[in-house]
């Protein structure tokens, strides 16, 4: 049975260099391991503050789809994002979307660890893809905070130093 760990969080926190470094501990210690990256970077339509519906809809479902692919193929899967991330930044522009709106809950239940990680300087950089505005980088953390605690799911808060391993069975 595989564990399927997902890091979450805005843009710019960290969660890929964590998500890496998660990975390198556990193939150190010879488990098979999976790693997802972020979908968003092969989405083909645009992203960010322009993102349209369409995109945030294809991120999010192809998230699902790359993960039902990548969870039989190990005893850990590493997830650089869930599917809670496209759907917040669905939310941050469009609103609530209450025919999708269960599927994340449900699909939130498949993981078996949620790392949340907070906004952290020097992260957010001008790497040509993502966007470095801080008010809009603050705007969705702030946003998935809020549908964290008011969905009452179950997650842990990334802080700095903190050992990642004590969370993962192995």
């Amino acid at each position: 049975m595989v564990m399927k760990i997902a890091f979450i969080g805005t843009h710019g926190s960290g969660k890929t260099t964590l998500a890496h470094e998660l990975v390198v501990k556990l193939k150190k210690k010879s488990k098979n391991v999976e790693f997802l990256p972020e979908i968003v970077r092969d989405c083909p339509f645009q992203v960010n503050e322009g993102a349209t519906k369409k995109a945030q809809l294809w991120i999010l479902f192809m998230q699902i789809i790359k993960e039902f692919e990548k969870e039989e193929k190990a005893d850990f899967l590493i997830c650089d994002r869930s599917v809670l991330d496209p759907y917040i930044y669905y939310v941050r522009k469009f609103g609530r979307l209450k025919f999708i709106e269960p599927l994340v809950i449900n699909h939130l239940k498949t993981y078996d660890l949620l790392i949340k990680v907070p906004i952290r300087e020097n992260f957010l950089i001008n790497d040509n893809f993502r966007s470095i505005d801080k008010k809009f980088q603050k705007e969705i953390d702030e946003l998935i905070d809020k549908f964290l605690k008011g969905m009452k799911i179950k997650y842990v808060e990334y802080k700095e130093g903190i050992n990642l391993e004590k969370f993962v069975k192995c």
